[in-house]
């Protein structure tokens, strides 16, 4: 299991923030349909990214994704990129600058 990472999406010019999911937001009927794992992600333009703490963050978009087994930081990547972009995963307009 991964704990967050951090991309930059060349092709759109954003950052994609990924935060995996401590397990408050899965609801009963979430777990009866099978699903174990979720995790929650966000876009950024790069003046919104906040690295004093005093800037309002303020993300373009977001979203979380469920899964139906635990997922590693590849599978929430991809998962999430497809929600974020509407479109399937392109490594190549990829790049992860951070991955706890």
């Amino acid at each position: 299991m991964f704990n967050a990472s951090l991309s930059w999406i060349k092709s759109k010019q954003v950052f994609l923030k990924i935060q995996a999911g401590t397990g408050d937001n899965l609801q009963q009927e979430d777990i009866q349909k099978g699903f174990v794992d979720y995790c929650l992600w966000s876009t950024f333009r790069p003046e919104c990214i906040d690295i004093d703490g005093e800037l309002d963050m303020k993300c373009l978009d977001s979203g979380m994704i469920l899964f139906k087994e635990y997922a590693n930081a590849k599978t929430a990547l991809e998962s999430c990129y497809r929600q974020a972009f509407g479109k399937d995963y392109n490594e190549g307009e990829v790049i992860v600058l951070l991955e706890e």
